[in-house]
């Protein structure tokens, strides 16, 4: 093969993308400014949601005996709760808006069951976020007051809380807030970064093949004095390298959006955690891992997408495959989400699957070398045998020329 013709469709791919305004935002400007922008307004709307219900008046109905007791004491003195005394039931709650209902009924105490408890039922509409929160809130209220009967009668009988406490449990997490948040990261990132490696190969993919055949420029290319290992170099290298860049600007966006919250945090992220510890809390192999993981998942979704998208004879065709491949990229990658899921000798070998859990441990800091070596070589194989699939279908002459073919045919496996 001649590296200056396979350079030469290379810069050619290169500048037509670089000339297309929808391309380039769709690759570089959304990705770069999208977690900052998204990380901002999510947080102002959410911190104006909370405050809205925070201050936003629910009713509370409460049957008349119980008015006057501790409970209904507290509750009155809230400010965004208002108690109604008044006899309800399940369907009059129903077409009352913002209103829950309390129940509390005394038992009758005699000298033989002295200590017999307080019945408090809370009907609330728990799909209802203001109402759940206000629920809450009543929750807490008959928590305490029913911590300060307890305590009484402990008094009253000269007991400690010891006393109903005969097994004390502790558990303590071991694992540092960093591997907690790393664990979080680990989790959103690799899908991310796989859907924005995928959205900037097959656009230009789509535009480099059924694009050009709806042109009538890629035949022309075809009967050109050059090889088709060469055109099909050239065009990989071009999806190839709008795939890095989109992965890699979506990883500095994600830095930046991080960084804007710790500045706006106080140079910390949740918990008073120094953001910065979790790079640091990754060794350099680590990092050399991802990287490769990153460079060969580029190669194999670029050759994937080009292997399947030259078999369509027009733009619009093209578009109609970008769901399947979506599903099969991001069906591998939220099954790593599923409890138990873990970066194992099996799961290291299955494609997808095994860059989301590698690239989620690696951010954990809970990752074993050998296996990050096993899943870098198996991406490396699946690559390997994308790319043999693109240039088989390039290699196909009836798809060149536009004629309908099968997948098998395609892909040279059928007559």
């Amino acid at each position: 093969m001649r590296k200056k013709i396979i350079t030469t469709i290379f810069k050619k791919e290169l500048l037509e993308v670089i000339r297309d305004k929808k391309m380039l935002f769709l690759v570089i400007l959304l990705p770069f400014f999208m977690y900052p922008v998204l990380f901002t307004i999510i947080g102002k709307v959410g911190k104006s949601q909370d405050d809205k219900l925070s201050k936003t008046k629910v009713t509370v109905l409460v049957n008349p005996e119980s008015e006057g007791t501790p409970i209904y004491k507290e509750l009155i003195k809230m400010d965004n709760i208002s108690v109604k005394s008044a006899d309800f039931n399940v369907a009059m709650l129903d077409t009352m808006k913002s209103t829950i209902g309390l129940k509390i009924i005394e038992p009758t105490r005699d000298s033989l069951h002295p200590y017999q408890p307080i019945a408090a039922t809370i009907f609330v509409n728990n799909a209802k976020d203001l109402l759940q929160k206000r629920g809450g809130q009543i929750q807490k209220v008959i928590a305490q007051y029913n911590q300060q009967l307890l305590m009484e009668r402990l008094n009253s009988k000269g007991l400690t809380t010891e006393f109903i406490t005969p097994v004390d449990v502790k558990v303590q997490d071991i694992s540092s807030t960093e591997a907690k948040i790393g664990k979080v990261i680990g989790q959103f990132l690799p899908m991310v970064l796989l859907l924005f490696i995928f959205t900037g190969s097959i656009y230009i993919a789509i535009d480099i093949t059924a694009g050009e055949k709806e042109r009538k420029t890629l035949q022309t290319l075809f009967i050109s004095p050059i090889k088709t290992k060469e055109i099909i170099a050239g065009k990989f290298l071009a999806v190839f390298t709008v795939g890095l860049i989109s992965a890699f600007m979506n990883i500095l966006s994600l830095m930046l959006a991080v960084f804007i919250q710790v500045k706006l945090m106080g140079g910390t992220g949740g918990g008073g955690v120094d953001m910065s510890v979790l790079a640091a809390n990754i060794n350099p192999m680590g990092w050399m891992f991802v990287l490769l993981i990153i460079f060969f998942t580029t190669i194999f979704i670029a050759s994937l997408v080009l292997a399947v998208v030259i078999i369509a004879n027009s733009y619009k065709e093209a578009q109609s495959y970008v769901s399947p491949l979506m599903m099969l990229i991001l069906i591998p990658a939220m099954l790593s989400q599923m409890p138990g899921m873990e970066l194992n000798a099996s799961t290291a070998m299955v494609p997808v699957l095994n860059i989301c859990l590698a690239i989620g441990s690696v951010l954990s800091g809970s990752y074993n070398l050998a296996l990050l070596g096993l899943v870098t070589f198996s991406v490396l194989i699946y690559a390997l045998i994308a790319l043999y699939l693109a240039s088989r279908t390039f290699n196909n002459e009836s798809i060149i020329t536009g004629q309908k073919v099968s997948l098998k045919k395609a892909i040279g496996l059928g007559k």
